[in-house]
């Protein structure tokens, strides 16, 4: 029986993503109200969504998702890489989440992710929190005095009245549940709300299903070194794309780039059978071996760009 999934917050999905990094040291009653002016830094509409951001029946999504909440932190790039987002909402309508996996090393290298589905009204209930938190007035940046050196800042990308609207702030301020709107705890609330979604939106979701991806960020660097006592674990690279041309440089060793489609149905089964020290071949009869740290993204997510400018 599958254990419970853990609160996605930003700490706890820093320890969980820890455990399934391979990259080596080194190296959250809806009130009618008009709709305010498009805030500053809202980017077009995202393709074959509607004006409320949902999905238009029958089209493409374009970028996949329709909220996602992210962070970032003063850590080396190559650490940084392996972290998902905070919270997501792909564009049609799945809450994402990571699950749990024993705490035992080597882990797997790819950790699953589940989905439920938010309801239309849920997701007009998110945007009215925003609103009613003062976050959709046309300012976009929260963090006020709060920001600390080498602290943790958040994002928040959410699509409003057709737009994506990115908010800037700090994620983990104290608040009483009723904070000034407008205010940098406002933006923390709004954080915890969505973050916590399955206890501050009941009814709003539906069952846990396990979500399949359909694409995935790979970070290939140097092979992971066997622990003492550990054999490495080797696997056999199925795409065409060489490793060790894969994507594009990003450091001393490092490459980054993302796999999609059909690419990523056929790489799905080997990292679901890989570990933290499963070490990649080209060909058995070479003696280059690779390491991967492996993220699931949907569409129109690019950590490599993200965290490297690549």
């Amino acid at each position: 029986m599958r254990p419970s999934r853990l609160a996605a917050l930003p700490l706890l999905f820093l320890i969980v993503t820890a455990c399934g990094s391979t990259t080596p040291s080194a190296s959250s009653a809806p009130t009618a109200t008009a709709p305010p002016p498009t805030p500053v830094g809202a980017s077009p509409t995202p393709a074959g969504q509607s004006p409320g951001g949902s999905p238009a029946a029958g089209e493409p999504t374009g970028v996949g998702y329709w909220l996602r909440m992210t962070t970032s932190q003063a850590i080396p790039p190559l650490d940084r890489f392996g972290l998902p987002p905070t919270s997501i909402i792909t564009a049609d309508g799945q809450y994402l989440v990571q699950g749990i996996v024993p705490a035992i090393f080597p882990g797997p290298l790819v950790i699953p992710m589940f989905a439920r589905q938010v309801s239309d009204e849920g997701q007009a209930e998110i945007i009215q929190w925003a609103r009613d938190l003062g976050l959709l007035d046309g300012q976009t940046d929260f963090t006020g005095d709060n920001a600390l050196p080498g602290g943790i800042t958040g994002r928040i990308e959410l699509t409003v009245d057709g737009s994506l609207v990115s908010l800037t702030g700090v994620p983990d301020l104290p608040t009483s549940g009723s904070p000034e709107p407008g205010s940098p705890e406002a933006f923390s609330e709004l954080w915890r709300r969505v973050s916590t979604l399955p206890e501050s939106l009941p009814g709003a979701l539906g069952p846990e299903t396990e979500y399949t991806p359909v694409a995935y960020a790979l970070l290939v660097g140097p092979p992971p070194r066997p622990e003492a006592g550990m054999t490495a674990h080797l696997m056999d690279w199925p795409l065409e794309v060489a490793l060790g041309s894969f994507g594009q440089p990003v450091a001393e060793g490092y490459r980054c780039g993302l796999v999609e489609g059909a690419d990523a149905a056929t790489l799905a089964p080997s990292l679901n059978e890989a570990n933290q020290l499963t070490q990649w071949v080209q060909d058995p009869d070479t003696s280059a071996t690779f390491g991967l740290t492996v993220q699931i993204i949907v569409p129109g997510e690019d950590p490599c760009a993200e965290v490297f400018g690549a």
